[in-house]
């Protein structure tokens, strides 16, 4: 979910482009700016043997999904609808949208605004001998009220917009409160009925409530499991996307007090991201831009517990998606960035590694460097000229990262993703033991929401994802708002969704499934047998079979005419060619494109009438 806010009114729903990277930075889809994606995005653009499907479609606005050990996949709504969609093992199919169980309505709940909404989900290893889902979302309830909820916008409507509430976001004056809300992570009890899996009456078990965002930008993030047994789970550092946000909207004179209570002077808004550094009596540290482990069952409270048992990362502007890689402890993760740099992160041993300051708002990264960021320099803020004196070794610099907007040009020369702007938002690694080339097997993935790619990080000589070498992977792949593997070892990824004249398209979004292939057979044969026929310009003898990958053209070219035993043959047409139509079928140069279906072609000749 990208962090670029503007509103796009959908039948009188509105959607937020910004927050999921919908048109470009500072526009709005409805005020006429075009979204970064066609408006149906095509099937994606794959590298020859793989193949893009839907696995699921119809669905509006989904933004994650999680799979269970049997394949039943959840996928999260933004409105905090969740779906539950079995999956038949021996078809490798999902049951379709029309069919599928509504397994939870948290729409109340759920703050649905700009990037606010339900945006991480995971399901529990051992499901359903535990039968738990874990959530991750923005909680539509005032800090000062944090038992009463919905704070903001009305029950019963989609869209929870903050209205005159909100401030200019771009000078953050004049000084209105905002609609500050919180983070929340859940631990939903599922049952089993005779329609699927639903929620249990009561099964919302609240593990983790904390933090606070003024404004539509930086709050809620992902949810997944570690191989310690322990739930992560990220969080943005609730300040606004427009401007350097260190809290001045906050304590402004308010009758009702401040909106983020407990933000001492300079010390809000993204500055929440360092609150480590700075809290004690009176600033009790929060969740806000941090990532965060916790008791599945037991979860935690941030201002009481110890931080050297929960808190893993901090520092970072939106960590909206991690992954754990496959047998190791790595974790990693994608922060969006503000006008520079796309993030990604690494935990070499996110159980037992020290904590981890990314640097923001003060810094921002490169590929291995930390970058100080000049707009936060030249504000001298207290908490940012200390890291400063402590010098570039005191944050931890990015993996990998490429420009967001300003100076953005495409990752890898020759794509055809657009550039308007950028929003990190997937990153997985695909496991080993599948049928993907071994090339592709425990690779780095990482998908942007605007630029509508998926791309892949080359591994080097040990084994590790290589910065240098980046190839894109799937073109035009709709708006991908997640990635994760799923059964047969594939990659999955969810698409938001598209939008046409400033409209979204209701049930447009979906989840997409990336298959490896293989080679296809190519079977060429000939009536009467054994004539000589050019494949790609090399001359077999019918019959003949070779392979090739899917998407490849070849080029067959038969004789027009030939002699055999005495009798001339002249050409007539081809036979099992498919999508060839007229008289291409009655040429003897013929061009195919190679599909996932195996091949059959026969050239068919007549004898030469004698005169």
């Amino acid at each position: 979910m990208a962090r670029r806010r503007h509103a796009v009114l959908v039948a009188g729903v509105a959607l937020v482009a910004s927050s999921l990277g919908l048109a470009p930075h500072g526009g709005s889809a409805a005020a006429g700016e075009q979204p970064a994606m066609s408006p149906i995005a095509p099937k994606a653009t794959m590298p020859a043997g793989f193949d893009d499907g839907t696995a699921i479609a119809g669905l509006s606005q989904p933004v994650a999904a999680a799979f269970a050990p049997d394949g039943t996949a959840f996928i999260g709504l933004q409105t905090g609808i969740i779906k539950s969609f079995d999956y038949n093992a021996a078809s490798g199919r999902f049951e379709g949208a029309a069919t599928a169980t509504d397994f939870a309505d948290l729409s109340v709940q759920v703050s649905n605004y700009g990037d606010r909404g339900l945006t991480g989900i995971a399901v529990d290893p051992q499901f359903p001998a535990r039968p738990f889902v874990y959530v991750n979302y923005t909680y539509n309830a005032d800090p000062q009220h944090p038992d009463t909820f919905p704070a903001w916008g009305t029950p019963g409507q989609v869209y929870d917009n903050c209205g005159p509430n909100d401030a200019d976001e771009a000078t953050l004056a004049p000084p209105k409160r905002g609609c500050p809300v919180m983070d929340r992570v859940s631990r939903l009890t599922a049952t089993h009925t005779a329609l699927g899996w639903v929620l249990a009456p009561g099964g919302e078990h609240v593990l983790v409530q904390d933090g606070c965002a003024q404004f539509s930008s930086h709050s809620s993030g992902d949810v997944l499991f570690g191989p310690d047994g322990k739930l992560y789970a990220s969080a943005g550092d609730g300040a606004s996307f427009l401007g350097q946000d260190y809290g001045q909207a906050n304590n402004a004179g308010y009758p009702q007090g401040a909106a983020c209570p407990g933000d001492p002077v300079n010390e809000g808004g993204s500055l929440r991201a360092q609150d480590q550094r700075t809290s004690g009596p009176g600033d009790p540290l929060g969740i806000d831009g941090t990532i965060f482990r916790m008791n599945p069952d037991t979860g935690l409270n941030p201002a009481t517990d110890d931080p050297g048992q929960w808190l893993v990362a901090m520092g970072q502007r939106n960590p909206w998606r991690l992954t754990f890689r496959q047998g190791k402890e790595q974790l990693w993760s994608v922060d969006v960035g503000s006008s520079n740099w796309e993030e990604i992160n690494v935990l070499a041993d996110a159980p037992s590694t020290s904590l981890k300051n990314r640097g923001w708002p003060c810094y921002e990264g490169t590929t291995g460097h930390s970058e100080v960021n000049d707009q936060w320099f030249a504000l001298h803020k207290p908490i940012c000229d200390g890291l400063y004196t402590a010098g570039p070794g005191a944050v931890d610099a990015p993996y990998y990262a490429y420009r967001t907007r300003t100076g953005a040009t495409p990752i890898t020369p020759g794509e055809s993703c657009p550039v308007k702007s950028s929003s990190l938002s997937g990153v997985e690694f695909t496991p080993l033991g599948t049928d993907w080339p071994a090339a592709y097997q425990d690779a780095l993935f990482f998908s942007d929401f605007l630029r509508g790619c998926i791309w892949r990080l080359a591994k080097d000589g040990n084994g590790q994802p290589d910065p240098s070498r980046v190839s894109v992977f799937a073109q035009t792949a709709g708006a991908p708002a997640d990635l994760l593997n799923g059964p047969g070892g594939d990659l999955f990824y969810v698409d938001y969704g598209s939008f046409a004249g400033g409209d979204y398209v209701a049930g447009s979004g979906g989840l997409h499934r990336i298959d490896y292939l293989g080679a296809t057979d190519l079977t060429v044969r000939s009536t009467p047998k054994k004539v000589k026929i050019k494949v790609d310009g090399k001359r077999h003898r019918a019959p003949y079979r070779t392979s090739f990958d899917p998407g490849t053209k070849v080029k067959l070219v038969a004789p027009k005419q030939f002699k055999k035993n005495g009798v001339r043959y002249v050409f007539a047409k081809w036979k099992g060619v498919k999508g060839v139509k007229g008289k291409a079928r009655k040429r003897p140069r013929l061009t195919l494109t190679i599909g996932a279906d195996d091949v059959v072609v026969k050239a068919v000749y007549h004898r030469l009438r004698r005169r």
